[in-house]
Order: C-alpha cells, then sequence, then structure tokens
C-alpha cells in the first residue's frame, strides 16, 4: 500500500516543512516501517528534501487519473476542509484512495453553529485597529459573514469533507465544535470525526539525565502583534521577574518590534534574567524546552499551539489565558501538566505562571509523567499511528 501526505500550497519542503504538520506525518508513517512520501505543488523551491518531497502541477491534484497513476491507497490531506480546495480531495475519493483529511481549526467557523464566532471576528478587528475603528469594522465583518459563510462558504466545506474517509479535528473542544457544524450543515460526517492531534517530532521527549531549570520558556512569531500579542507576553514576563528573583525568561523567535524596545528600557537586575534569541534551529529549542519548567503562552488565539504539544513532550508544564479561542490549552492543561489564568491580563497571566512555577518548586510537576503521557498523543509515529488504525476501522465499516 502506498501512502501519501498532500497540502496543495507551495511550502519550502526543507527540513522545518518535514518537522510539522503534513511533512512529520509523513516522517511518523515512514518509521512506522510505511512507504510514504509527501506532495505539493511546483515550484521546486530551494532547500527542498527530493527523497521524501513530490513537486507537481496544481491541477494534476485535480486529476484522479494523476493520483491512480501513482498508486494512491491512502491520502492524508491538509487542506483546512476549505472550499477552494474540495476539488483535490474529490479527486483523491474518486481515484479510489482513502482519504483522511486534518481539520487545523478550533472549530469555530461558522456563524451559525458557534456565537463564539462573532466575539472572535470583532476581537480580532478590536486587537488589529483599536475599540474606535475595531468595534463598528468587526460588527461590518459579522454582518457581512453571517451572510456569506452559510451560503458561499458552507456547500464547498461540505462538498469537500464528504469525500473524507475519516476527519480529523485537532482537540477534544475542537472535536465537539467540529461535530455541532456537521449536525447542522451534514450529519452524517459527525461519525467520521476523531481527535487527531497536531504532531511532534518522535525525538522530543524528557530525559531523567537532563536537570530541570528554574526557567521559563517562550516561543512564537513575535512580530504577530494582533495573535501572539507581544506587549501582554512582555508584560506578564516583566511583572513574574519582578516578583521571583531567580527564575530566567527565555523568548525565541522574531521578536519584533515590540520585545527589543521593551528589553532595552528594562533595569538591568531583571534584564539579566531575560534572555531574547530570537529565530534558532529546531535543536536549539527543543534543548531550551528540555531545560525548561514552563511553556508561556500569551496568544489570543490558536487552532492549536503547537509549541505547548512540544513543551509538554519536553517534560515541561503549560501556561496560558483561558480563552475560547485557546480552546486547545484546556486539554494540554490537563493531567498535572499547567494551568490557565482565569483573568485575561498580564497581571492574571504572571499570577498563574507564578502558581504554576510555586507548584514545581513543590516537586507536584514529574517532568518524566508528563513527556510520557503526552508523547503517547502527539508524537509522529502515534499520530500517523492512530490515521492508519482510523482509516483501516473505517474501511471496515463500509
Amino acid at each position: 500500500m502506498v501512502w501519501y501526505t498532500c497540502t496543495p500550497i507551495a511550502f519550502s519542503g526543507g527540513g522545518d516543512f518535514f518537522s510539522r504538520d503534513s511533512g512529520l506525518v509523513c516522517k511518523g508513517l515512514q518509521s512506522l516501517g510505511i512507504n510514504c512520501k509527501s506532495i505539493m505543488p511546483l515550484p521546486v523551491l530551494h532547500g527542498d528534501i527530493g527523497e521524501d518531497l513530490i513537486r507537481i502541477e496544481y491541477p494534476k491534484l485535480e486529476d484522479s487519473k494523476w493520483w491512480r497513476s501513482i498508486d494512491a491507497t491512502n491520502v492524508i490531506l491538509y487542506t483546512w476542509g476549505a472550499s477552494k480546495y474540495r476539488r483535490v480531495a474529490e479527486a483523491v475519493r474518486n481515484s479510489g484512495a482513502r482519504v483522511f483529511i486534518n481539520l487545523d481549526s478550533s472549530g469555530i467557523v461558522s456563524p451559525v453553529t458557534s456565537a463564539l464566532f462573532y466575539r472572535t471576528v470583532l476581537g480580532i478587528a478590536i486587537r488589529s485597529y483599536g475599540a474606535i475603528l475595531g468595534i463598528p469594522l468587526g460588527m461590518l465583518r459579522n454582518l457581512i459573514f453571517r451572510f456569506y459563510v452559510p451560503f458561499f462558504v458552507e456547500p464547498g466545506r461540505v462538498v469537500h469533507l464528504k469525500s473524507a474517509t475519516a476527519i480529523g479535528c485537532i482537540s477534544p473542544s475542537a472535536l465537539t465544535m467540529w461535530r455541532c457544524w456537521a449536525r447542522t450543515y451534514a450529519p452524517e460526517l459527525v461519525e467520521r470525526m476523531y481527535l487527531v492531534p497536531h504532531p511532534t517530532t518522535d525525538d522530543l521527549m524528557y530525559d531523567a539525565s537532563i536537570e530541570k531549570r528554574d526557567m521559563v520558556i517562550a516561543i512564537g512569531r513575535w512580530n504577530d502583534t494582533e495573535q501572539k500579542r507581544p506587549n501582554f507576553l512582555a508584560q506578564t514576563i516583566e511583572k513574574a521577574a519582578n516578583l521571583r528573583g531567580k527564575t530566567e525568561f527565555h523568548i525565541f523567535g522574531n521578536p519584533g518590534p515590540v520585545l527589543p524596545v521593551w528589553y532595552a528600557r528594562l533595569a538591568m537586575p531583571i534584564r539579566n534574567r531575560i534572555f531574547i534569541h530570537g529565530k534558532v534551529p529546531h535543536p536549539v529549542i527543543a534543548n531550551a524546552l528540555l531545560q525548561s519548567r514552563v511553556s508561556l503562552c500569551s496568544s489570543s488565539h490558536e487552532s492549536t499551539h503547537i509549541v505547548s504539544e512540544e513543551a509538554l513532550c519536553a517534560g515541561a508544564s503549560v501556561v496560558a489565558p483561558c480563552r475560547a479561542e485557546l480552546s486547545s490549552m484546556l486539554w494540554f492543561t490537563s493531567h498535572g501538566s499547567g494551568r490557565l489564568a482565569v483573568e485575561d491580563t498580564p497581571n492574571g497571566l504572571a499570577e498563574t505562571l507564578l502558581l504554576e512555577l510555586d507548584a514545581w518548586d513543590r516537586g507536584e510537576r514529574n517532568p518524566e509523567e508528563i513527556s510520557s503521557f503526552w508523547h503517547s498523543f502527539v508524537s509522529a509515529s502515534a499520530v500517523a499511528n492512530k490515521i492508519r488504525c482510523l482509516l483501516e476501522e473505517r474501511e471496515s465499516k463500509t
């Protein structure tokens, strides 16, 4: 049997691609001894890993004959259930292959099935443009979406997802939201939807020989001021650092314009314990996660938070705001692996972070147990094996 993962966007096909999402699922299947390659549209890009990647003209993705020509028997699509990619899903299904569709979404996708849709759209507008412009703009967008999504988006999404043998939802709350959507638009899809998280690399697992330091890590694209909220992060870290005199704080990722200015004005005793590393190779981040006690998330919204998954596999716990738009964090903070800030403010998040660090001081966090538990759910081999089992199970039922 020949397996493929496919995304219809021409991402770079280098090491970063094969360390997450569809590229990493491909590697997970290979680790199980399954023949698998990833497929993306042309053009060939610098750094592509040729032996594991097939680049083709986009129209071939919509051609069932082409899929039959490569003997595809199982195809994992990272197409977000988007209407514009429905012909890709239909072509794979019509080729005779079994189709797994990954839904990289929190499930807040329809104004018809979730009132959270309106709140999310309004919140993004306010954070992007301020309250004076953001409130009327967000209300206008919600009015447009109320009529546009059900009549112009959902029909194509339904067609797309009906091509699936099985559908993966990336957190328990996302699964609940997507099943609610399915009951409204396509009830037969409910039984095809399952919890299948995003994968992390198999080698990211805590080793008891590594000492957990009094250290907090935050990773993100800090130039994205609306979603990642670097100013929120900065205020949280400054508050926590003032109240806890020995903890180190390490920030990774593009620092953007906010963090360097904030860092430059910090008092020296605090600045000496805060490190802005910028964008670094993944092995450097993995090493930092293995040494850290806590991974801090300040995002306003995420479909899921892969950094938190990686932190858990590295034996760290996670701290984040309690937001409906961060629903995956409800799952990630279960099993003694973190906590959520009820108050979505820098002070509230800082206080929650300090409580979590206190739990580490008291020996209430076990990095080996955290790592082992979450690795069994989100490692690439575990995710790939679950997809394999789901497709086999679904085929036996049809």
